[in-house]
């Protein structure tokens, strides 16, 4: 049976810390983001020896685990319409992260580490614009690679984060 909310915020939730509404986003993004990505955060035989080893099995295994307790417990004290815009913002990096990477070939992925690392060496703050959408490009091409990003959004998705491109142009 799969759980709806990761274990290691269930108190959270049952104490009601985590509000109903907070409840319902983190388990949507826990569905998201275990739909749309092939890999796992812990693999499975490096879960099984940490439960030969310390006898427990470790809570947060797939990336949909990871994002939702990360979301839970580092937003837990903001107010509910920041913690709204962090949950659309993800959801908005993971489709975009999809749209930019999933056609591009390896010289585009060197190119954004290869970027990425001259503007962090080059100076500690300050950034351009085009430098703070380059370190924010970098973060994206993580998101593809290290979550095997791959199209299985839905319809609803899709329209949601086309009307932000359609305000973007406007």
């Amino acid at each position: 049976m799969q759980e709806l909310i990761n274990e290691s915020i269930m108190t959270m939730v049952n104490d009601g810390t985590v509000s109903i509404d907070r409840a319902k986003n983190l388990i949507y993004i826990k569905e998201f983001i275990d739909r749309i990505s092939t890999k796992t955060y812990i693999r499975e035989e490096t879960a099984e020896e940490l439960r030969k080893k310390y006898g427990v099995r470790p809570n947060i295994i797939t990336w949909g685990d990871y994002f939702q307790t990360e979301m839970a417990t580092s937003l837990l004290v903001v107010p509910d319409d920041e913690f709204n815009r962090a949950v659309e913002t993800l959801r908005f990096d993971m489709v975009a992260s999809w749209m930019i990477f999933s056609e591009k070939d390896g010289s585009f992925f060197r190119w954004v580490d290869d970027t990425y690392d001259r503007i962090i060496d080059a100076k500690s703050a300050g950034y351009t614009e085009e430098e703070q959408e380059i370190l924010h490009i970098k973060i994206l091409k993580e998101y593809y690679t290290d979550l095997g990003l791959v199209n299985r959004f839905t319809e609803g998705e899709m329209r949601w984060f086309e009307g932000f491109e359609e305000e973007k142009v406007v």
